[in-house]
Parts: structure tokens; C-alpha cells; sequence
């Protein structure tokens, strides 16, 4: 078997395909990732900044001076809230100024889903905080941090946020959860420190919208990757159509029919390119060789002619001058 028989065929289109599949899906895949950061980074950023941004409109809308006053009586009036911290702390919903502040509370954390706010005051002990009010002390079931209830700071910066506002945009992990965090304090008209505010978010939020972004990006990336190089496929194919024709007019030309049409291959007379050369070109080359071989084959019938001639002469001579021819003269 001859090396040109071993060899296998590929079409010119799906060459052209095959090269743009491999030069494109590298650059499809850095997109995505590029994509996927970047969009991760704008919903954290996102997220943090509205975390600020609740934080700091709760300390502006709130009534200060009730909140004073709220965690004074509170806890000077009612037992249950033990100098020391020991309890586990309550709801006091009979407390009017405690209604006003989480009502207040559960208005902004309605602004920012998913968002969980709550004050808090600094205690007796080393790095110990007490809650004071919660927004989710209104929820059917009540939940967060209780008036009083004891909350000592370990691994976290709670305890941070009574002297400045911190902002932990890296998930940690406490008793009640995993969160990301900001914290704020309370500052009277005085200028005093009177507690402090903290909104947290589930981290698990902020690792379901990065999840979503996941699933949606390599949609999308499947989609527009499949649709991408099925429309090259389809160019491909237009481009190399007329290539595709040529060779098989060569091959007719091969087998002597020169009769071709190559008009219909050529594009409009307005706009041109390296096919319609090449077609014109070819065209002219199919006339001319039309034309030689047309020319060939009346000399070599002129030929044939001369050489039947000469010899038909051999013959005759070759008869006349034998001995035979001589003899009957």
C-alpha cells in the first residue's frame, strides 16, 4: 500500500473547526474563571458594603437616649438581669423603650435581607459583652441575643466594635453560626461610647450566591461555548464550499471533461477576494489547457496523417524495388 493511501482524509472545514476549538477554548475557560472571581469579589464587596451601610443608618435613626435609658432601668429594675451576667438572659417585651428599639431594629434589617442586627453593651468581665436588643426578638420565634444575656468574646471581635467600627468580611465561626460581621459603637451627644451595634449575614448566603453565580456562569459558558463553534462549524463550511468545488472540478479536468461552470462560484462584482481570484485564475487555466490540448490533438492527427503518408511511400518503394516488381516489368 502506497504512503498516499495510508494516509487518512480530513476536510479542510472540519480542520479550520478543529484549529478554532483549540485556539478559543483556552480563552472561553480563562473568561469563565475571570468571570467567576471577579463576580464573587463584586457580591462580597457588595454584601460588605451594605452591611456599612445598615450598620450606620441604624446608629443614625436610632433614639440614643432611649437606648440609655432602656439599658439602665432594664438592668437596675429587673431581676432577671443579674449584676454578674450568669442568667441566659430574656425577651422584656412589657418594656416599652425595648419594643421601640427592636421594632426599630427589625425595620433596617428588613432593608438588608438575610441581614441579623443587635446592640449590645460592655460588661463586668474582660472582653464580656451584654445583649440588650435583637431584631429578631419579633420574629414568631424569638430569636438572637437576649436582653442581659452573657456573651464572652473568644476568637471574635465583637468586644472591638465598642471602641471602633470593625468590618470581618472573612467567615468565623461562633456558637450561633458562621457569619460575616460588621460592628459599630453607639456614641451619645456627648461623645460617649453606650454600646455598640453588629449586623451579621449567614456566610452560608454569601457561599449560595457564589454557588448560584457557579451554576449560572457554566450555563451560560455551555451555551455560548456550543453556540460559538457550531456557528464557526457553519462558517467553516461557506468558506471552504468553494475550495471544496474546485477540487472536485479538478478532478473532472483530471478525467479530460473541461466543461465547467465556475461563474455560479464567484461572489458579487462589487465586493471580491482571494476566491474569485483563484476561481477567475482557474478558469482561465481550464480554457487554456482546453485550448493546448485541442491543439494537441489536431497536430497529432497531423501526424498520424504524415506518418500513414510515409509510410504508405515505404511500402510502395519497397515493393517497386524488389526483384519480384523488376522481374515483371
Amino acid at each position: 500500500m502506497s504512503e498516499e493511501k495510508r494516509k487518512r482524509f480530513i476536510s479542510l472545514r472540519i480542520k479550520i473547526w478543529f484549529a478554532f476549538v483549540l485556539i478559543f477554548t483556552p480563552v472561553f475557560i480563562a473568561s469563565y474563571i475571570w468571570f467567576y472571581l471577579y463576580t464573587s469579589a463584586r457580591v462580597l464587596e457588595n454584601i460588605s458594603s451594605s452591611l456599612v451601610n445598615t450598620v450606620e443608618g441604624s446608629i443614625e435613626g436610632m433614639d440614643i437616649d432611649g437606648f440609655v435609658e432602656l439599658v439602665e432601668s432594664e438592668r437596675a429594675n429587673n431581676e432577671l438581669c443579674m449584676p454578674e451576667g450568669e442568667e441566659a438572659g430574656y425577651y422584656p417585651f412589657e418594656n416599652e423603650l425595648y419594643m421601640e428599639h427592636v421594632v426599630w431594629l427589625d425595620t433596617i434589617g428588613k432593608l438588608t435581607p438575610n441581614a441579623r442586627l443587635y446592640t449590645y453593651v460592655k460588661g463586668d468581665d474582660p472582653g464580656e459583652v451584654l445583649g440588650i436588643g435583637s431584631s429578631g426578638a419579633l420574629w414568631d420565634e424569638p430569636a438572637g441575643f437576649m436582653f442581659c444575656q452573657s456573651y464572652v468574646s473568644e476568637g471574635t471581635l465583637i468586644y472591638e466594635g465598642l471602641n471602633r467600627r470593625v468590618d470581618v468580611w472573612e467567615p468565623y465561626e461562633d456558637p450561633f453560626g458562621e457569619w460575616i460581621t460588621t460592628y459599630a459603637p453607639i456614641v451619645d451627644a456627648n461623645g460617649n461610647v453606650v454600646g455598640a451595634v453588629g449586623v451579621d449575614i449567614l456566610a452560608s448566603y454569601v457561599r449560595e450566591v457564589q454557588q448560584g453565580i457557579i451554576r449560572n456562569g457554566v450555563f451560560a459558558f455551555i451555551v455560548s461555548y456550543l453556540l460559538v463553534f457550531g456557528l464557526v462549524y457553519l462558517m467553516s463550511g461557506v468558506v471552504t464550499r468553494p475550495i471544496v468545488m474546485l477540487a472536485d472540478i479538478a478532478g473532472e479536468i483530471a478525467d479530460g471533461n473541461y466543461d465547467q461552470d465556475l461563474d455560479s462560484m464567484r461572489g458579487g462584482e462589487r465586493w471580491l477576494d482571494e476566491l474569485d481570484t483563484l476561481t477567475r485564475t482557474f478558469k482561465i487555466m481550464i480554457e487554456k489547457v482546453a485550448e493546448r490540448e485541442k491543439t494537441l490533438r489536431k497536430r497529432v492527427k497531423q501526424l498520424e496523417i504524415i506518418v500513414d503518408h510515409t509510410k504508405r511511400e515505404e511500402e510502395v518503394n519497397q515493393i517497386v524495388e524488389s526483384d519480384f516488381f523488376q522481374d515483371l516489368q
